[in-house]
């Protein structure tokens, strides 16, 4: 029995040496290698990597933070009507990537939402040593302020597996303040507000045809003649068309030429000139070239080509988002869209025969159109980021994740193996649904040509992330352009204002060289009763007013601050005199790190001696009450009020109250109900009024 369980080794052994020399014979002849173990799968050669394995066990968990659940989760589902939070398309690419995920690297995804500021609430948990979560989404705007908390962690030894992959280039922003530190969070489109223009607007205008047939701003883009002095001629021809023509909407506000938002107009104008507001090269607003774009833009203003409707004459902050809504109304030919509000800006203007047309941003006329310099702005939106504390080996998987799920994400959408095919296959379907109309008979195709154009400009400018738009957008460049606050024009404003930004950036900087985190965060007053007014009798002593019973201030690190050291300011009221001191009360207050938060608030100052009944309007239409509503939530006051004023004119509608006691939501039917509103003596008024449940 030995001697025949010998043989047959031998005879297993003989054949393990046949099959390894044809193995080698194989390798020799160019053939694929051969494996030992029969599966037919193809081994890697001597000093080849050899491809990982699934890992074994139970999934790892990597929590990735976000502001809205909702919209990245395909596990998130409505608790009352069970719907997701988004459409089926992104539905299906995201469960297709979390499955990938968990299948190629054994990750499950876990989707925790910021239970308040991301700015605070990232910070917080760092300084506690309990970073938030593994990945953090950053929305746009907040990077400025959370680079400078010093909580990230430079990304630089890991981004090669972003870099070195053609497919996932575009998930990298670049660098900022010589490190790695975000990642693109999404493969968009139209990265900034783009150059947009009512096209039968434009139709109409006479002297912008050739031969009976009009030049669309598509057409000279693609004739290479855009330029910075053509656009000027373009818009003169408009403005002279329309010069006093009412708009379809306001007619007592007549058609402009372009009307937009002189900050983001200024920021493609300095892209257009090869230069940024705060790109890859830094801060070049004080260049050559960020003059020159700041003075053309200047310019148009000046000649009334190009205007922005502001809060106020003695401000240069442009009302937020005002120009899209305008554009909608018919008020002006051109516009930079606000992307979120492109698709219903353009389904108003279809209810009259309308459509929107795209095109980039006119070059300089001294640079050629194939110059590298001339490019469109494209702004950095949402970013993703590895917070202060998570362990390397955990970084590297989290990125691997973040890479795996968007790219597997995108590629879905695209119905391609490639995420960057996204942008070409999906272009004519996006840019329909923002309502670009790249099915006009005439130059549809060019919209569609320069949606696309636009769209394949890379993320190159990080101003807005940083917070630059106010104290350049605004405190330099709108004050120079509006000559508010004695400034002079931009060339010279910057020169003597660049200091102020250097100084902004260097704190980021200096917190991002910090091997400790930086709270830079300022305390927040709050009220504590926010719904019912400062108010005093006429002849308060101001002196004995305890307003830590009115106001807490607390900070985010710190906690509650003592209220007996804020600065506070009511020089502006008259204690004495009846009537509403508009931003009378004033109060300052700094946290351990030196950050001073503010507030300012209307104190009413009220005549005690008042013994007329306030008086009460209900109105006259009001909503009905749905069966089982629970009346104790019921906003009285807003719902069924009209006005609720003291005798001296004082709002008081947070003095209503109900009585509810013959009140049955249980039971449809109708049901008085007793409203009575108290002013500041004591006196009241009342009314009763007939509600319907249903």
């Amino acid at each position: 029995m030995v001697k025949k369980a010998k043989n047959i080794l031998s005879i297993l052994l003989v054949c393990l040496l046949v099959l390894t020399m044809f193995s080698a014979c194989a390798k020799k002849n160019g053939e694929t290698n051969v494996p030992a173990d029969g599966s037919g799968e193809e081994q890697p050669e001597q000093g080849e990597e050899r491809s990982e394995e699934k890992p074994a066990g139970e999934p790892i968990v990597i929590k990735w933070g976000t502001h809205w659940v909702p919209e990245i989760d395909p596990n998130w589902r409505d608790e009352v009507t069970g719907e997701p939070g988004m459409s089926p398309e992104n539905l299906r690419a995201s469960e297709i990537a979390y499955q990938k995920v968990l299948d190629e690297l054994n990750v499950k995804i876990e989707f925790v939402q910021y239970p308040s500021d991301v700015r605070e609430i990232l910070l917080q948990s760092v300084l506690a040593g309990d970073p938030f979560a593994d990945l953090v989404i950053l929305w746009n705007g907040s990077q400025g302020t959370i680079l400078g908390q010093g909580i990230l962690q430079p990304l630089d030894d890991y981004i090669d597996m972003f870099l070195n992959d053609e497919d996932t280039k575009w998930m990298v922003v670049g660098k900022t303040f010589g490190h790695y530190y975000l990642l693109n969070r999404v493969l968009d489109f139209l990265h900034q507000w783009p150059l947009v223009f009512n096209i039968k607007y434009i139709e109409a205008v006479d002297s912008l045809k050739e031969n009976g047939k009009t030049v669309y701003p598509t057409d000279l883009f693609k004739r290479g003649e855009w330029t910075w002095s053509k656009f000027e001629e373009y818009l003169s021809k408009i403005k002279a068309y329309y010069e006093g023509k009412p708009s379809p909407v306001r007619p007592e506000i007549p058609i402009k030429a372009f009307q937009t938002d002189y900050r983001f107009t200024v920021i493609q104008a300095l892209h257009s000139n090869g230069v940024a507001l705060f790109g890859e090269n830094g801060l070049e607003v004080d260049t050559p070239e960020a003059k020159q774009a700041v003075a053309y833009v200047d310019n148009l203003m000046k000649k009334g080509l190009m205007m922005s409707v502001r809060y106020s004459d003695d401000s240069p902050v442009p009302g937020w988002t005002w120009q899209a809504n305008d554009f909608a109304n018919g008020e002006t030919v051109f516009t930079n869209m606000v992307p979120w509000l492109s698709a219903n800006a353009a389904n108003t203007l279809a209810s009259r025969g309308e459509s929107m047309g795209i095109v980039p941003f006119p070059r300089p006329d001294h640079l050629a159109p194939d110059d590298p310099r001339y490019r469109q702005a494209a702004h950095s939106k949402d970013s993703v980021a590895i917070l202060r504390g998570i362990p390397e080996d955990r970084v590297e998987l989290a990125l691997k994740v973040y890479k795996l799920y968007f790219q597997t994400f995108y590629k879905e959408l695209a119905g391609s193996d490639k995420a960057m095919d996204y942008i070409n296959n999906k272009a004519e379907s996006v840019a329909l649904a923002q309502g670009f109309d790249v099915l006009h008979e005439k130059i549809g195709k060019d919209i569609l040509d320069m949606f696309l154009y636009i769209s394949r400009t890379p993320v190159n400018e990080f101003g807005e992330s940083l917070g630059l738009i106010a104290p350049w957008g605004e405190n330099i460049v709108g004050n120079s352009i509006y000559g508010l606050n004695n400034t002079p024009k931009y060339d010279v404003a910057i020169d003597a204002r660049k200091n102020e930004l250097l100084e902004y950036l260097s704190a980021i900087e200096k917190a991002l060289q910090s091997d400790k985190p930086t709270d830079n965060i300022a305390p927040k007053f709050t009220k504590i009763d926010a719904n019912i007014p400062i108010a005093f009798p006429a002849g308060t002593d101001p002196s004995k007013i305890d307003w830590s019973t009115i106001y807490k201030a607390v900070d985010n690190v710190d906690g509650d601050l003592d209220m007996s050291k804020a600065e506070i300011d009511i020089s502006a009221i008259d204690f004495n005199k009846v009537g509403k001191y508009a931003g009378g009360f004033k109060a300052k207050i700094k946290d351990a790190s030196g950050n001073e938060g503010s507030v300012s608030a209307d104190v009413i100052i009220y005549d005690p001696n008042n013994k007329e009944k306030p008086t009460l309007v209900i109105k006259s239409e009001y909503r009905k009450i749905a069966k089982d509503e629970d009346p104790a939530k019921i906003n009285w006051a807003n719902d069924f009020v009209e006005t609720a004023v003291d005798k001296d004119g004082f709002d008081i509608k947070f003095n209503v109250k109900a009585d509810i006691s013959q009140l049955d939501t249980t039971t449809p039917g109708k049901y008085p109900v007793e409203i009575t509103v108290t002013d500041f003596v004591g006196n009241e008024a009342k009314a009763t009024i007939e509600v319907t449940v249903e």
